[in-house]
């Protein structure tokens, strides 16, 4: 189904705030969406691709939420610092991602592996030998909570164990920049990857309830067409990956990273979700929805040590809520 121009319901949790905005006649000021990465695992099945996908803790304050989703994470400056990096460099992360950025471009998969580590225990990284990890240490679920709390850097915990980021085995699968009008705006970059031989995934997550392999086809069925289920952009991943037979297949497509820029109308005093592809609002020309802490510039280098300046700073791991 072609996305642009695709129309979904919104969830419950957005139509009563656009109901109380509607109402009071006055709309918010849209924040600056902010850059983040998301991962979802995927592996091969007897019956098929399986995705490694999570429930949502119920939000505070908020009806029981209960939603499937994949795991995000902002991005942080010590996601790059002295970044111990093989395989590509952040130009060709840069190519991967179709952004010219090519801080932004490696900040995001660096984000990404971040996140997978945290929330799975699957290290997208080689060892001293140029080997990819295949069974890491059993020690490292304190260095997982204190990567959640930001109390140690994804690049520190990298150099430690003198270990270099894989970049390559990330691919760039969707890219979704949610609607002006919701409380938290995000401009997620979504990634695949498999579970290199010898890992097996660990689930350790403050943010989310519990989590689990299925096949987009159970998901879909499991969710129907209720929003308040899953988010419009977990949803159109999940549909994605039920056409895509073997991970091999999903590694080898071709992907349009086109930004997503979905907007809410009102349909007769319905709410829905329409989705638009926009242009990139970080190239060149284009006013930029957020500054990125590294800067507009880097110096490549490949392989090695990619060194930004700037200190850690406060941002928590969250889950978007795209709809």
């Amino acid at each position: 189904m072609p996305l642009s121009g695709r129309t979904l319901p919104v969830s419950s949790e957005l139509r009563w705030l656009l109901d109380h905005w509607q109402s009071d006649g006055r709309w918010p000021v849209p924040e600056a969406p902010r850059p983040t990465s998301a991962i979802v695992l995927i592996r091969d099945s007897a019956d098929g691709l399986e995705l490694f996908i999570t429930r949502q803790l119920d939000a505070r304050g908020v009806e029981d939420r209960n939603r499937w989703a994949f795991p995000t994470s902002s991005l942080r400056p010590g996601d790059v610092r002295k970044l111990p990096l093989a395989g590509w460099n952040s130009a060709r992360c840069a190519r991967a991602l179709s952004i010219e950025n090519k801080s932004r471009a490696l900040h995001h998969f660096s984000a990404a592996a971040r996140i997978t580590f945290a929330a799975t225990g699957i290290l997208l990284a080689e060892d001293v030998d140029r080997e990819i990890v295949a069974t890491p240490q059993t020690d490292w679920n304190t260095t997982r909570s204190r990567l959640f709390s930001n109390e140690v850097s994804w690049s520190q915990v990298l150099r430690d164990r003198d270990l270099r980021l894989r970049p390559d085995l990330c691919k760039p699968w969707l890219r979704w920049i949610n609607t002006p009008t919701q409380l938290h705006r995000f401009d997620t970059t979504y990634f695949i990857a498999t579970v290199p031989f010898g890992q097996d995934v660990d689930f350790l997550s403050p943010n989310e309830t519990s989590a689990g392999w299925k096949r987009p086809d159970q998901i879909i069925a499991e969710v129907g067409g209720d929003p308040d289920r899953i988010g419009a952009a977990a949803r159109i991943i999940v549909e994605s990956l039920a056409e895509v037979p073997t991970v091999g297949a999903a590694m080898a497509q071709i992907r349009n990273l086109h930004p997503l820029r979905p907007e809410i109308v009102d349909d007769d005093g319905d709410w829905k979700v329409v989705i638009h592809t926009g242009k990139d609002p970080h190239s060149k020309g284009s006013l930029r929805d957020r500054a990125v802490a590294v800067g507009e510039t880097d110096t490549d280098q490949n392989p090695g040590f990619l060194t930004f300046s700037g200190d850690d700073d406060e941002t928590t791991d969250e889950e978007n809520d795209d709809s």
